[in-house]
């Protein structure tokens, strides 16, 4: 690339010097012009270079360079149930690389205690951190299965892939199947067929706690959750794909085209903190996501009006949450809760198949004394 712009450059350059039957002045004025307009492609030609890496993982670690690691998921994605920060399982992993392979790695997460598909979808395109990671890991999918649809889960998963793609055609993407499923299903499923359509390698937990001599009550602090031992399994298992993949040499900048024909729904995303019609909710400048909208009173609403296909509520959980009624076009969608003994972001799903002019309105429904409804926005496509 930068040879090519080189060579355009001496190119302009010379056509400039060389014109006939222009004026000096005019000459040395476009001559101006061109060199100027030569380095300005130069220039943006470097940038891209600086910016978007040539190189993948795998290349990385032979050359011993440092690693730039996402993870993208819930309650096991980010580790909840280890005992100290260096039994995370991403942080195991770190450890492995580094003995391996000397290289150094950092990890960046974007997760959350219950985080679904449709959430990890809004946190991804609502984040606008610039960096271009090596490595991501996607970590979620047990709470997806009460949420929506084996169809809708595919169709979030795939577009987080793309977006993925789209950042860095180079980032090589482990899924991963959370041992939580404890079998295999058709949520399941999707990740597998993903994974064969992107030429991502799945690190299978299911397989692997199933494969162990240690039993799923000694793997895990509860039915989901698990413990140092579970989490030493998820390190390794991901391990190997990597070991793997380094030994085969695999590349990852690859053509692709979208297994399920609706997740070009999602191709464009849209996040609307500004709602059309404010009654009774204050601006929260507490909150770093858009600045929340807090309602505390049961007269308090919130309208939107959209065109677009899709519908998501993003919303801060929180302790002493209180509840929000959604209404689409006059009629109760849902109720939802936004309790928790922890502060996190959350989204919900309110449609994504809407067609023409719509209102959603939300409505808060219950709050404790001192407590608050929070609503960051409408995210939609």
């Amino acid at each position: 690339m930068k040879k090519i712009v080189v060579t355009l450059s001496i190119l302009l350059i010379i056509a400039a010097i060389c014109g006939i039957g222009v004026g000096a002045k005019r000459e040395s004025q476009n001559q101006k012009k061109l060199i100027a307009l030569a380095e300005k492609h130069n220039n943006e030609s470097l940038n891209q270079d600086e910016t978007m890496p040539t190189s993948n993982v795998y290349e990385n670690l032979t050359q011993k360079q440092d690693i730039n690691a996402l993870v993208i998921g819930d309650s096991i994605a980010q580790s909840n149930g280890s005992t100290n920060d260096s039994e995370k399982w991403f942080n195991l992993i770190a450890k492995d690389v580094k003995t391996k392979y000397k290289s150094t790695v950092t990890t960046d997460l974007i997760t959350g205690g219950g985080t679904t598909g449709i959430r990890a979808w809004v946190e991804l395109n609502n984040d606008k951190a610039t960096k271009k990671y090596d490595i991501a890991y996607m970590c979620f999918g047990q709470k997806d299965q009460w949420s929506m649809t084996p169809a809708q889960f595919g169709n979030f998963y795939e577009s987080i892939i793309i977006k993925l793609k789209k950042t860095n055609p180079n980032i090589e993407i482990v899924p991963i199947i959370e041992s939580s499923f404890r079998e295999y299903n058709s949520y399941s499923k999707v990740i597998q067929e993903l994974s064969k359509q992107y030429n991502l390698q799945v690190a299978d937990t299911i397989s692997t706690f199933t494969g162990t001599p240690e039993s799923y009550e000694n793997l895990t602090t509860d039915v989901e959750i698990p413990n140092d031992k579970g989490y030493s399994y998820y390190a390794k298992t991901v391990e190997k794909v990597i070991d793997k993949n380094y030994k085969a040499k695999k590349k990852t900048n690859i053509k692709y085209s979208a297994l399920y024909k609706d997740t070009k729904k999602l191709n464009t995303f849209v996040f609307d903190s500004t709602p059309d019609i404010n009654s009774g909710f204050t601006v929260n400048s507490g909150v770093t996501i858009n600045n929340g909208l807090v309602g505390d009173k049961l007269s308090n609403t919130l309208t939107f009006n959209t065109t677009n296909s899709l519908a998501i509520i993003h919303y801060l959980r929180q302790p002493n949450g209180g509840k929000f009624n959604v209404y689409l076009d006059g009629n109760l969608v849902k109720t939802i809760d936004t309790s928790s003994t922890y502060k996190a972001t959350y989204s919900d799903l309110i449609s994504d198949n809407l067609v023409g002019k719509h209102i959603i309105k939300i409505e808060v429904s219950a709050v404790n004394q001192g407590g608050t409804v929070n609503i960051l926005g409408l995210a939609t496509n």
